[in-house]
């Protein structure tokens, strides 16, 4: 568990510390640079705990049930429980917002190829099928949660 100091920062200072720190967090826009940051800031551990909490609140957004949840990330459902209670604040709130709209960019890109290749590859796109032009032509680099 992190520790926190007993010794308390006056109002002011607390407040300069937050901004600063989400100031920067803001900036970062790459998401190397993002790993670099975080990797230098947080423990191991912390960053884990981080990106499982992050992970149990997009599972819940995508409707995965508690069981699947604490089955693919090894969790607690005590944790799920934390997550559930915050996942309809408004932190949450814009961040699936955003989710939601880089999907439908995703979606319309995507789409959007499809046509240019029916129309540039008829013959392609008729013996491939709909799937196998997405296997084919439309490969993601990597699998993510979202």
């Amino acid at each position: 568990m992190t520790q926190v100091s007993k010794r308390q920062l006056g109002k002011n200072l607390e407040e300069k510390v937050y901004t600063t720190f989400w100031s920067t967090v803001a900036m970062i826009d790459k998401e190397d640079e993002a790993a670099a940051f975080f990797n230098e800031l947080f423990t191991k551990a912390e960053r884990i705990n981080f990106a499982k909490r992050l992970s149990i609140a997009i599972l819940l957004y995508k409707g995965y049930d508690w069981r699947q949840i604490r089955d693919i990330l090894k969790v607690s459902v005590g944790t799920i429980a934390k997550i559930s209670n915050k996942v309809n604040n408004e932190g949450f709130g814009v961040y699936f917002a955003k989710i939601e709209r880089a999907q439908k960019w995703q979606e319309f890109w995507k789409d959007l190829a499809k046509a240019y290749l029916t129309f540039t590859h008829p013959e392609k796109v008729a013996r491939l099928g709909d799937e196998g032009v997405e296997k084919v032509y439309l490969k993601s680099k990597k699998k993510t949660l979202f």
